[in-house]
Order: structure tokens, then sequence, then C-alpha cells
């Protein structure tokens, strides 16, 4: 199931980095628990490798709040993930991983280097460091496995509306919490949740929702009924609304959705079918990396009964994405 990974990986995590500035001051310890994972802890320095890459030139102490919150949460799911691989590859796996942790260290040595100076140079610790490795090797490996042609050619027929062209003509009903706490937001979500409610029962939705999105929506579209004319794809609209627009049947309301701008309603007018198939793609690199996403939230779910318990509350993703 699982193929030997390149070492092109170790020469790229040796590599990564460079100009990270050290001795970067810290918010929290490197040994400061974040969370744990069926009684497994994720530390801090977990955190920092990847805000170390993301952004690299930007001391991590300066970095917002709500970034790191999200990146705890991938954090959490990526573990969930790891426990879910481990299963599934047994020993094999677990010789693989041995295998590419053996081979970093000897190539850090040659080097000149250490693991801990690897870490350091991440604003990291070597524990932190090797879980990073862990999970890279044994991801890796599953996607060479995973991501073929027969089942990419699969998800495709499944997922076939994002992307062969399909058009569809929306509106939205905009509203922005008047802070990014979870107690505003919340109230939003409910004021919208009850709204949706009201317009799904009209006699007339498409009607209701315009003369609802003229009183309510805070969005510039609120004049003309809240229409936001044609879209296709995930550009058009935040990704997880334009997901959720492919689910609506037509002359439905969704629920209330969350994005990084505030809580939106879309209502669904009418949709244009395409007509691409798989062997007309010129550019799979999308298919490729839903297909991979959906790989990894699959993996997450096998792992639903698994404890996830948060020990820094300032870090705690918000209710909807834990």
């Amino acid at each position: 199931m699982f193929r030997a990974c390149s070492r092109v990986l170790i020469l790229i995590l040796l590599c990564i980095h460079v100009g990270i500035t050290e001795g970067v001051a810290e918010e929290f310890a490197l040994d400061d628990i974040i969370a744990s994972v069926d009684g497994n802890p994720v530390y801090i320095g977990e955190l920092n490798l990847i805000l170390a890459e993301r952004f690299r030139n930007q001391p991590l102490n300066s970095i917002n709040v709500d970034l790191k919150r999200a990146t705890c949460h991938l954090l959490a799911q990526r573990r969930l993930a790891l426990r879910a691989l481990r299963k599934a590859g047994g020993e094999p796996l677990a010789q693989m991983v041995q295998n590419e942790v053996d081979a970093f260290v000897a190539e850090a040595k040659r080097r000149g280097s250490t693991l801990q100076d690897q870490a350091a140079a991440r604003s990291s610790d070597a524990a932190s460091l090797l879980v990073d490795l862990s999970w890279r090797v044994a991801w890796g490996a599953y996607l060479k496995s995973k991501l073929t042609d027969e089942n990419l050619r699969r998800y495709f027929e499944k997922n076939a509306a994002a992307y062969n062209g399909t058009k569809y003509r929306v509106s939205q009903i905009f509203i922005r919490p008047a802070s990014t706490s979870e107690v505003d937001i919340v109230a939003s979500v409910k004021s919208l949740s009850a709204l949706a409610s009201e317009i799904q029962t009209a006699d007339d939705r498409e009607v209701a929702f315009a003369d609802a999105a003229l009183q309510y929506s805070e969005s510039s579209t609120a004049q003309t009924g809240g229409q936001l004319g044609w879209v296709e794809s995930d550009g058009d609209l935040p990704v997880g609304l334009m997901r959720e627009v492919r689910k609506l049947p037509v002359g439905s309301v969704s629920r209330p959705l969350r994005s990084p701008l505030g809580v939106h309603l879309i209502f669904l007018h009418e949709l244009e079918k395409g007509k691409l198939n798989f062997d007309e793609l010129t550019d799979i690199s999308l298919l490729r990396r839903d297909a991979a996403n959906a790989m990894f939230e699959a993996l997450v779910e096998s792992e639903s009964e698994t404890e996830v318990v948060w020990h820094l509350d300032v870090l705690k993703p918000p209710k909807d994405r834990q």
C-alpha cells in the first residue's frame, strides 16, 4: 500500500526555512501542550514548524491569533489522520518512517548539523520535528498509492459539477458579526438561520429572498436583492460557499454559511450543466488537490471517535471547527 518516499524530501526538510530568524521571542514554551489526541500531546513546537514555513520572515509572536487557531485545528486533524494511516500501514509504514528519520539524521550529520540544530532553525524542538517528519512520510506515501489516474477519474465522475464547467446563478444575504468573538458569530448564525426558515416556507422563495436581502443584507448587492450573478469555480466565492452551492437544489436557500468575511445565506436561482469530461481536462492540478483534501478528510472522519482535548484556550479553534 505504501511506497518508499523520495530522498528529495530529506533535502527539502533540511534546506527549507532558510532565512528564518533564530531566537524569535515566543509566546509559549516549545513543550507547552496545545491539545492531546487520544492522550498524545500536541506541542507548541509543532505549531511553530508550520508557522515558520508559511511566514518565513515574520516573527512568530506577531502572527494573528486566528491564524494560529486555524493552524492548531489543522495540527489536531493531522494527528487524527496520522493515527488512521498508522493503523492501515502497520509495521511496513512504521519501518518506512524510521528509515526516513534515520536518513534525515544522517544527512544532517553529514552537513555538520544535528536534529536539535535543524529544529532550532525552525523555532521548534527535536520531538516536534520528528512528528512532522513522520506525518510527511506517511501522508506522502499514502498520496502516491491513492492518487492514481483511475481514482482521479472516479473522483471526477462523483464530483463532476466542480470541474466540468457547470455554472450557478445565485444571490446572497450577508451579515458581518459585531466582532470576531464566537458569541457574536453564533448570534449572526442564529439570526440568519431563522431568516432562512422563513424564506424556505414562503410561497415564492425567490421574491422572499430578494426582499430579505434588501432589508437585512450588509453586502453592496442588497439593493438588487442580493444578486451575485453566475458563479462557477472556487475563486468566484469562498471555497466553503461554493461547495454548498453545488449541493443546493434549484429554488432553495442554504443554511447559514461562515466565511472569513462573515455569515452568508445563498439562494440558487438556476444552473447550467457543464459538458467537459475527464479526458478533456487540460489541467488536473485542482482535481488532484481536491481529491487529496477529500482523502485527508476521510482519514480524519475515520477517527471521529478519538478524543481530542484542548489545553490552551487561547489557541482553541471555534466549536464548529473542532
